[in-house]
């Protein structure tokens, strides 16, 4: 009974935890997508959903077997497994690069129609690949709610967050400065450039998902092997004990690193940002635009 409890008390928490957090959120700024910052700034990438199965799991586990290392490690491996089975993340940058390049190329070729960059920036967003409509949007309002110019690139380079995101933006910011000369030439280079990291980013995913096939089989073996332990007390009974509550904890984390390495393996790193997001949030009732003035700097 004092499980159940402890179970029931739990719960009543985390509804009441999820509750004040859902009363006292405020709106996002334009661009932000959906969900708990808190959370994801714990684990970057985790959703709210994610967070409440692995609590559930955990009391799950616990109330099944009593082994506190057990409920834990199923805990983690809700929030983290998915993570570590998939190429999802690797596939969606390799789709943001894409329509980066794409973007580009259509942005350049409107440039070349004597039309002003925050015009041709503004029209873009009615036909934009997917994976961008969003960052693309939302760099639409901000300028047709006169926001500055860089600040609202510059929020677009962090809705992006991607080092591609952060040369685009860069670009099209000296190209504001200087009133769009230039600005189709370096955006078809750019766009070149786009075009040949997809291109080599598709081979090597092609070459690495082998070890996203390893770490799946691997994977069901460690999960079929807890259902038999669960199911088969004599054989599972020595890790009800303390000792084997630390064994267990050894071996969960060996398991851990080495999917953590195999992940590893097959993932490709993405170099770091380098353009800073603006001073202060930027929604499209900002502050009335100022425009650039050739020359000098803001």
């Amino acid at each position: 009974m004092t499980i159940f409890a402890a179970c029931g008390g739990a719960l009543i928490a985390a509804g009441l935890v999820l509750l004040v957090s859902e009363l006292t959120r405020r709106a996002p700024a334009p661009g932000t997508p959906p969900g708990s910052r808190a959370l994801r700034a714990i684990v970057p990438g985790v959703s709210a959903r994610r967070w409440l199965l692995a609590l559930v799991a955990l009391l799950a586990v616990l109330a099944i077997t009593r082994w506190p290392v057990a409920a834990i490690v199923a805990a983690a491996a809700v929030i983290f497994l998915p993570k570590l089975t998939s190429g999802r993340d690797q596939r969606r940058r390799t789709a943001t690069l894409e329509a980066l390049e794409q973007w580009a190329r259509r942005l350049a070729d409107m440039l070349t129609a004597s039309r002003a960059l925050e015009d041709a920036l503004e029209a873009s967003a009615r036909s934009v690949p997917d994976a961008i409509a969003g960052p693309v949007g939302a760099l639409a309002r901000r300028l047709s709610a006169r926001t500055g110019t860089e600040a609202a690139l510059r929020a677009f380079a962090a809705d992006i967050d991607d080092p591609a995101g952060d040369r685009l933006a860069a670009a099209l910011i000296i190209a504001t400065s200087r009133r769009g000369g230039g600005a189709h030439a370096v955006l078809s280079a750019l766009a070149e450039m786009l075009g040949r990291d997809v291109a080599a980013r598709r081979e090597i995913e092609a070459e690495r998902a082998q070890h996203t096939t390893t770490v799946r089989w691997i994977t069901i073996f460690v999960c079929g092997f807890t259902v038999f332990a669960v199911l088969n007390r004599a054989y599972s009974a020595p890790f009800g004990t303390l000792p084997g509550q630390i064994v267990l904890a050894l071996v969960a984390g060996m398991y851990a690193i080495g999917l953590a390495w195999l992940h590893r393996l097959g993932s490709i790193p993405a170099a770091g940002r380098f353009l800073d997001a603006p001073a202060a949030p930027v929604s499209p009732a900002a502050i009335p635009a100022a425009r650039p003035v050739p020359g000098r700097p803001r």
